[in-house]
């Protein structure tokens, strides 16, 4: 019989796995053929986030014959934060607190450096900002049990600050300058040197400098993480104010309503969760403005955002969504028939920096997705776009949180936004294809639109957070999609494209206002025509108590002032497709006569006239339509009456337009015109006494309105209207609101003055306004002139009770 055996049960320190090859390999998720590009991208990175709050940044990479150097212009690294570095039991890091855009954060990138170093035998020096070149000696065979020693020596002397690698394998100078490419184009404010064997290279800087270390932003925060950074960072003693204010801003820190001593704070409390929550929906307006900082000016952008999935939060899942931005540029460099094709060239970047393994490294859910005119099967940018010959694309990722789907962080995850992305790169594609191409003709450009007509809105009113003009959105159309503004392309826009949008997405109908094109006459005053004056009229529309208001009292005389809704104070509209009249019809008075509104349009009858007409059809009041006698004119009542693709509902108007008889009995000459094509079989349709007028063979007649005096138009609404009175009665016994009390102190004030007129005309308190004299402009004087009101009615006031006796 065997004895069992009794296993022993070994601890082995976690650090020898950053000075094994497998263990490096299982610690940073890299294989050792990835270890060169590791060392080159987590320096740079470095260098990149010392110099990020400089008005001038340069970094330098040069390459001799033994050994590789990266520096830059900023403050250097201590002895101290070296040593420092080389305690593996603990995280060192500028960035790892934070939740920003940053290129790193965890705190290893370093310490990666070292191992690497260690175990491709390079040496590792460090030139720090003491001017010393220092040196950190592994002991290799106490390394091997997991206990670190390190002989720190000074090697010489230095004026650079950065890292030098002596020992570095010596590559092609392409390869040096395909990485200053690179960062170059995702860092356009630093300049790079690169020195290769003596032989200078200069990349110059193409942007102004950004400080991006400043882009923090409670936005970027789910609760588990705000809670971490708060114990990370603070000894429990100082105010959550205190906190807030240091790393968020005075604004936040009055906006939150905790006044305690962070050791004091339950941050299980619904006190706390609520604060967080509230601070966090505050700062959402700012969550895209910080992450704009770091882009790099490509042509199109994409505001969207990432849910965390490795967060435990259970407050809410707005908690855990991140913003996120994306920019790219998609340019076609040949013709598809050129015979010099070239395979598809794609970059991309994430956070101001470039990826390991570059398109494959932009990863998403595998499947069969729609790109150009292709169908592929795809599972990252690579896969997507490798066949799209003859194209370049330029990607950058920017966000606060990325979900990498490896330990080396050389492949990120799109999936939750790659829809959204797919759909407008396609744009971008086909765009970029009519730019190239010499054929776009207007016929196409309705669908070109139709496809845009989001992004533009979204790009003008910042994804619908502000109210915005047609005009507007047509320039970000132009802009991205390539539509040049030719005769008819701004009123295809707006009377087809956009009202058809408007309808599929009413919820931003308040949003988009489309320019006056006309008048309307309310209660005595000239109202624009325009899709906001429009609205906010109709808004106003039933909110008067219908009575007659009572008002005034010892401080005024009595005041009975009619608040009544329009259908009290008018029967009738009349619509009008000339301005000009409306100078004439308020001189004449012509509303208040008859009782009626009257609105003037300009050109075609707009979205906005069509909307305040079919609101005041559905209040009960009689629609009238005034309109020259031509062809248009004729068919205007069937083109209100119709519904369409721009305005679905049925306006119905009386027609008060010139007839037959109107020129016949002001002996009106008619003028001759062109013939339009879409006139000609309009013609056919109308009665014969129609086509006899209208029809002069090669040409065509009509008589516009203002081929009459004013007498004459004047004199045909009398005839017309003058019989038509619709307007409702009311019971005054109700609608009178009788003020009791202000009629008696305003009775009281009568007899008080009537009594004492004689002695109140005698009494007068002398007035110095020579201390205001040349102080103030007329501004500054109306604010001014309510407290010397004030205070002379008060020197009265002792006056008058002094020399009446009234107590």
């Amino acid at each position: 019989m065997v004895d069992s055996i009794n296993r022993i049960i070994c601890k082995t320190s976690k650090l020898v796995d950053y000075f094994t090859e497998d263990g490096l390999i299982k610690q940073i998720g890299l294989t050792k053929e990835y270890w060169n590009r590791v060392i080159i991208k987590e320096i740079v990175d470095n260098a990149l986030d010392a110099i990020e709050p400089l008005n001038n940044k340069e970094v330098h990479i040069i390459q001799s014959d033994s050994s590789l150097g990266i520096y830059d212009n900023g403050n250097g690294i201590s002895c101290e934060i070296i040593k420092s570095i080389y305690d593996f039991n603990f995280y060192v890091s500028q960035n790892r607190i934070y939740v920003t855009a940053s290129r790193g954060k965890q705190g290893n990138g370093l310490k990666t450096i070292i191992s690497i170093c260690f175990l491709k035998k390079y040496r590792l020096l460090w030139h720090t900002n003491e001017g010393i070149i220092l040196e950190g000696i592994i002991d290799a065979e106490k390394a091997k049990n997991g206990k670190i020693c390190v002989d720190f020596k000074q090697i010489g002397t230095t004026e650079k600050k950065g890292i030098e690698i002596c020992g570095y394998e010596l590559h092609q100078s392409a390869y040096y300058k395909n990485y200053v490419y690179f960062y170059t184009v995702c860092n356009p404010d630093v300049t790079f040197h690169l020195d290769y064997l003596g032989i200078e290279f200069h990349n110059p800087a193409t942007a102004e400098c950004v400080d991006k270390s400043q882009n923090i932003s409670l936005a970027y925060y789910d609760y588990d993480t705000f809670k971490q950074f708060i114990t990370d960072t603070q000894d429990g003693n100082s105010t959550y104010k205190k906190f807030l204010e240091e790393y968020f801003g005075t604004r936040i820190k009055n906006k939150s309503g905790i006044k305690s001593k962070i050791k004091d704070i339950d941050f299980n409390s619904q006190e706390f969760i609520n604060d967080f929550l509230m601070l966090k929906e505050d700062q959402q307006t700012k969550k895209y403005t910080l992450l704009k900082k770091q882009l790099i000016g490509l042509e199109n952008v994409l505001n969207t955002s990432i849910e965390m999935e490795d967060s435990n939060s259970l407050i809410s899942k707005s908690d855990m969504v991140i913003p996120c931005i994306v920019e790219f540029s998609v340019k076609k460099d040949t013709f598809k028939g050129d015979t010099n094709r070239k395979e598809a060239d794609i970059e991309c970047y994430i956070n101001n920096s470039i990826t390991y393994n570059n398109s494959w490294s932009i990863g998403f859910d595998g499947g069969w997705y729609k790109i150009g005119n292709k169908t592929v099967y795809a599972r990252d940018l690579d896969d997507l776009l490798k066949d799209m010959s003859n194209f370049s694309f330029v990607f950058h990722i920017v966000s606060p949180y990325l979900k990498f789907t490896d330990a080396g962080k050389t492949r990120i995850d799109i999936t939750s936004f790659f829809n959204e992305l797919l759909e407008k790169l396609n744009k971008a594609i086909a765009k970029e294809n009519r730019l190239f191409s010499s054929d776009n003709k207007r016929t196409n450009n309705r669908a070109v639109m139709r496809d845009y007509v989001t992004d533009a809105f979204n790009m003008a009113s910042d994804n619908g957070r502000y109210a915005i003009t047609a005009r507007q959105i047509w320039y970000k159309m132009r802009e991205i999609s390539g539509i040049e503004e030719k005769k008819h392309t701004y009123a295809d826009f707006t009377q087809e494209i956009l009202t058809e949008w408007i309808d599929d997405n009413p919820e931003y109908e308040d949003k988009v206002n489309f320019s006056d094109r006309g008048n309307f006459f309310v209660d005595g005053s000239q109202n624009g025509l325009g899709t906001a004056n429009v609205r906010n009229f109709i808004n106003t529309i039933g909110t008067s108590q219908n009575i007659f208001k009572c008002y005034g009292g010892i401080s005024s005389n009595i005041h009975i002032e009619p608040d009544f809704d329009l259908i009290y104070k008018y029967d009738k509209v009349l619509y009008i497709e000339k301005t000009g009249f409306d100078a004439i019809f308020k001189a004449e008075k012509v509303g208040e006569k008859y009782n009626m509104i009257i609105v003037s349009g300009q050109g075609f009858s707009t979205r906005a006239a069509k909307t305040l007409l079919y609101k005041f059809q559905q209040m009960g009041l009689k629609l009238y339509c005034l309109h020259d006698l031509d062809i248009s004119g004729i068919y205007i009542l069937d083109s209100f009456g119709t519904p369409n693709k721009k305005f679905k509902e049925c306006i119905n108007m009386e027609n008060l337009g010139v007839t037959l008889e109107d020129v016949e009995k002001y002996h009106i000459e008619p003028e001759k015109v062109d013939i339009k094509q879409e006139d000609k079989k309009k013609l056919k349709n109308l009665s014969y006494e129609y086509r006899r007028f209208f029809d002069a063979g090669t040409s065509y007649r009509r008589v516009e309105l203002n081929a009459f005096t004013t007498a004459e138009i004047l004199e045909i609404l009398e005839n017309k209207l003058s019989a038509i009175n619709n307007l409702p009665t009311i019971n005054l016994e109700e609608s009178l609101n009788v003020d009791h009390k202000a009629i008696r102190e305003t009775a009281f004030m009568r007899i008080m003055a009537e009594k004492y007129r004689e002695q109140l005309d005698k009494i007068h308190v002398p007035i110095d306004l020579s201390a205001y004299k040349g102080k103030y402009t007329v501004d500054m004087a109306k604010e001014e002139i309510p407290d010397i009101e004030e205070r002379l009615i008060e020197k009265y006031e002792r006056e008058i009770a002094q020399k009446l006796n009234i107590s």
